[in-house]
């Protein structure tokens, strides 16, 4: 302490009397107005007790108030001061420095609320850096108010007892007095925040609903905060520096237009991925994002077949269209006898005559089944050959019931020659036989076509070939018989593979590779031959909606499986560093103080509450990533604002680590984007 002469302590004293007995006329002297100040009437000016003076006392109260080091900061201003005034006022720098103090002692007699005010200013100001540079310390951050009010009581003593033992010298009564006072007022930091900060909030609203009834509500509205205005600090660092990112939020729109409303951050992001598999993760959090998941996954076969509704049609059920044609074809079928039955006699006998020419050069089967047939033709127990068109259109029948099991093909070419001649004979002598055998052939070929298009997109050696598909599908229009106009064979094969699709939707939905295999295939073929059936863009929004379900499916079982760790690293890893807790000091003064007992409560409720800290970031940032819809979008726009934000808090932080870590020092803190060196 700089000892002080006797003329410094008769100004001292003087000045304390000019305080404690100040009379009306004692006012501080007026200031010419209207030109500059002299030399001597400036130097008065500072000497007097006006704006000036309690300015400067103001301003050391703010410095000395500053926990710790106070003192030693207030203490190089007065060495800076008394350097400088030599080369005004001359006199040694030993002189010049206890005129500093001895002014700086008159000005906190003169001003001493002022004074008080600066330390108060000082002291709460000085520890804002260190709240936010760790804020589980000093009791701000999550945890229950017991926690939180033990944590603030013992940084609080640690602090208070520090500063005392700076400012008394090392007195260990005072210092034992200032680590009470401040563990007292630490405990009660926490409830005091609570408090006021229902009070500042109660105020706050109060004045809201005052400027609406005033104003008008468009006036008085602010902005509506967004989804991460409520979120820790921590939470809102990480998504700042993973996913607010400009051209990531544009590349995640993207997708999010191509996949739908039910998309999902976790299926377009890897940091997404990783904070969502890390929420699953963890008992706590595993329903809030597992549940989503699992809801939208049961959800798949309803969207595919409405998808498929939309762009290929509705589901046509194979089977029951084939019960339906087979019916229509056996009640056309069942007209023919009767349009055959009544009518005029016809001539037959060539064709006896033809087939009895043949029979001598044939053997085996084949000449055994042409005698049957020929024999067919006769009048019944006669040898005659039979006019009436009735048992020729019997023995035809009769032919086609022979072929459907015959397999020798000798056998066969015999006898479909004979039905052709046959054939031909009844329709000239019924025409109206031959229009009721083309609805027959219609329905026979339409209930073909179905069935080829159930394995159209079969994979494998019996994959049809696109060229193939495309020459059935021509074949297939084109009118048989005496039907006029395209047949319904091409359309039913249309139906078979649409049914055949919906029917792997239906058996598949739980597996959607197994259903992606199935309708996409293993090349470019099926997209092909769907392109050919429906056309190319139905074709693709097909299968789009394959890809989409299936990278959903992917999303799920990513998240909840035990593999693929690596995904859930680096979100596991900022976890890790929000959890650990403030390094409590070990140096010599606790062990003087005897609060090594204290020291290891302190670590041991730091580190509790930094856990609870980290499970709180997992349950903020973990269930965003499965957010759909009109919550996904909000989270978005969210994003989009909390980059530029973020750009301000990194300032922010650059400036607080300067001064608890750097001393002040630009090197100390890290460049922001875009900075250089100057």
């Amino acid at each position: 302490m700089t000892e002080l002469t006797p003329e410094q302590m008769q100004a001292i004293a003087r000045a304390r009397a000019r305080v404690q007995h100040r009379e009306p006329q004692d006012q501080p002297p007026q200031l010419p107005s209207g030109r500059h100040l002299t030399y001597e009437e400036g130097l008065a000016a500072l000497e007097t007790e006006g704006l000036y003076g309690q300015a400067l006392t103001g301003l050391a109260g703010v410095v000395d108030g500053i926990p710790i080091a106070g003192p030693y900061l207030l203490g190089g201003v007065k060495k800076a001061a008394a350097h400088l005034r030599p080369l005004l006022h001359g006199g040694s720098y030993e002189d010049q420095l206890r005129v500093v103090n001895a002014r700086d002692q008159e000005a906190k007699i003169a001003h001493p609320n002022v004074n008080t005010a600066g330390e108060i200013v000082g002291a709460v100001g000085g520890t804002i850096p260190a709240v936010v540079a760790a804020p589980e310390a000093f009791g701000a951050a999550g945890g229950s108010m017991l926690a939180r009010s033990l944590v603030s009581g013992l940084t609080g003593s640690g602090i208070g007892a520090a500063d005392a033992h700076v400012r008394s010298g090392g007195d260990p009564e005072k210092t034992r007095r200032g680590a009470i006072e401040g563990g007292l007022l630490g405990l009660a930091g926490p409830l005091a925040g609570e408090v006021i900060g229902a009070g500042v909030k109660a105020s706050a609203q109060g004045v809201k609903a005052l400027t609406r009834a005033l104003l008008g509500d468009e006036v008085a509205s602010k902005p509506a905060r967004d989804m991460l205005a409520d979120l820790t600090t921590d939470a809102r660092n990480w998504l700042a520096k993973n996913v607010s990112d400009a051209d990531k939020l544009a590349a995640s729109r993207d997708r999010f237009d191509k996949l739908g409303s039910e998309a999902m951050p976790a299926d377009v992001s890897p940091e997404w991925r990783g904070a969502a598999k890390s929420g699953a993760a963890r008992e706590p959090t595993r329903s809030k994002v597992v549940d989503p998941l699992n809801e939208r996954g049961s959800m798949a076969g309803a969207r595919l077949r409405s998808d498929f509704e939309t762009n290929l049609g509705p589901d046509p059920v194979p089977s029951a269209i084939d019960s339906e044609l087979d019916a229509a074809r056996e009640q056309v079928e069942n007209l023919r006898p009767a349009a055959v039955r009544g009518q005029p006699p016809y001539d037959f006998t060539s064709i006896a005559n033809d087939l009895d020419n043949s029979i001598p050069y044939l053997r085996d089967d084949a000449q055994g089944k042409l005698v049957r047939v020929r024999n067919m033709l006769n009048d019944f127990g006669k040898d005659t050959v039979a006019s009436d068109p009735a048992i020729a259109f019997a023995t035809r029948d009769a032919i086609d019931g022979i072929l459907a099991s015959e397999k020798n093909s000798k056998v066969i070419s015999v006898l479909k020659n004979a039905r052709g001649m046959i054939d031909d004979a009844l329709a000239r002598a019924v025409p109206e036989v031959k229009a009721i055998d083309a609805q027959v052939d219609e329905l026979g070929r339409q209930r073909a076509g179905l069935a080829q298009g159930q394995s159209v997109l079969a994979d494998g050696p019996r994959a049809m070939h696109p060229t193939e598909l495309q020459e059935k599908l021509v074949a297939g229009a084109e009118p048989q018989g005496t039907l006029i106009g395209p047949s319904a064979e091409s359309a039913r094969m249309r139906q078979g593979t649409l049914g055949d699709i919906y029917r792997a939707v239906g058996t598949e939905a739980s597996d959607m590779n197994a259903l992606r295999k199935i309708v996409r295939g293993k090349g470019d073929w099926n997209r092909e031959k769907l392109g050919m059936m429906f056309g190319p863009e139905k074709a693709d929004a097909s299968l789009n909606t394959i890809d989409r379900e299936a990278l959903f499916a992917d999303t799920a079982n990513g998240v909840t499986s035990a593999a693929d760790t690596a995904r859930q690293a680096g979100f596991e890893k900022y976890l890790g560093e929000v959890s650990k807790a403030p390094e409590i000091p070990t140096d010599k003064s606790w062990t003087d103080l005897g609060l090594t007992t204290a020291r290891r409560l302190a670590r041991s409720l730091l580190e509790g509450n930094a856990g609870a800290h980290a499970a709180r970031v997992a349950d903020e940032v973990a269930p965003l990533s499965v957010l759909r819809g009109d919550q996904r979008d909000a989270l978005m726009e969210a994003l989009s604002r909390l980059g530029p934000e973020n750009i301000i808090d990194q300032q922010r932080m650059a400036l607080i680590n300067a001064l608890v870590q750097g001393g002040g020092g630009r090197a100390a803190y890290p460049l922001l984007p875009g900075e250089e060196h100057k």
